[in-house]
């Protein structure tokens, strides 16, 4: 990996047989996509010539969490290279533009969730209870909401959890940084309450709207989206949208294993 320029600062195992955590070294936006890339071409690689098949599927077992792939981010001052994020004054050493990126992040999350969750699978994951989050919400370092804020000096900053391994990176990166960055240009206030419980719970505690459930949910949200197409462009959304919808019209007309085995005999 470090001969494609991939930094590796951890591998661990995680929950469910089979389940690893790579931590790649942060980077700018686009060299991060590129890592990310690279990263999944190569596991592939590699592991083909060990006679073993990796997945990045988000959700590969209906009894086990899912596959994450959550997305650290900060802004830093081009002058003195200095987060943007911080402020120790704040009680959250959260500044203005903190609170501006991540609101807009909050409020375009739904509109969005297909570059962040592209697949039939990605919302098997986004299921209740199962670690990944189904609201877009944001709380200290808590592990149940969408976006867990992380305040610690200089290394300030989110980490947007609601992205399965299955995602583009480079699409899940333009797509989240536009959100924010649309937030400190709009100079949005941060209103969404800081959840301090179970993210799962805000639906019901705090008003908050569930993310979609399916990719046709979120697709068709998408594709009303007049934010999206300020950020990335109409033809561009048209062009994904048709993808997405075509996607799921593919998995619709599909008999699955679960459907013989639950109707096969019994109907």
């Amino acid at each position: 990996m470090e001969k494609f320029n991939v930094p590796i600062e951890g591998l661990h195992t995680e929950t469910g047989p089979g389940v690893y955590e790579a931590a790649i070294k942060f980077g700018k936006a686009i060299e991060s996509g590129d890592r990310g890339a690279l990263f999944k071409a190569s596991i592939k690689e590699i592991a083909h010539s060990f006679g073993i098949m990796p997945s990045f599927m988000a959700k590969p077992s209906s009894i086990l969490p899912g596959c994450s792939g959550h997305l650290h981010q900060n802004l830093v001052n081009v002058g003195d290279g200095k987060n943007a994020f911080l402020d120790e004054n704040d009680p959250n050493k959260m500044s203005p533009i903190f609170k501006s990126y991540l609101a807009g992040q909050l409020q375009l999350l739904p509109e969005l969730l297909p570059f962040f969750a592209p697949t039939v699978n990605s919302y098997k994951r986004l299921v209740d209870g199962f670690w990944a989050p189904t609201t877009p919400t944001w709380g200290m370092d808590n592990r149940t909401v969408g976006i867990r804020v992380l305040a610690g000096g200089k290394a300030t900053r989110l980490e947007f959890r609601v992205t399965g391994s299955d995602m583009n990176t480079h699409l899940a990166i333009a797509a989240s940084v536009a959100a924010g960055l649309w937030g400190v240009r709009n100079k949005l206030k941060l209103t969404s309450p800081q959840v301090t419980g179970s993210g799962y719970l805000a639906s019901k505690e705090h008003g908050i709207e569930r993310l979609p459930r399916t990719l046709h949910e979120a697709t068709d949200k998408l594709s009303k989206s007049a934010v999206a197409r300020e950020l990335l462009g109409s033809d561009f959304v048209d062009h994904y949208v048709d993808t997405r919808r075509h996607e799921y019209r593919m998995f619709e007309k599909e008999v699955t294993n679960w459907e013989i085995m639950r109707y096969f005999e019994s109907v």
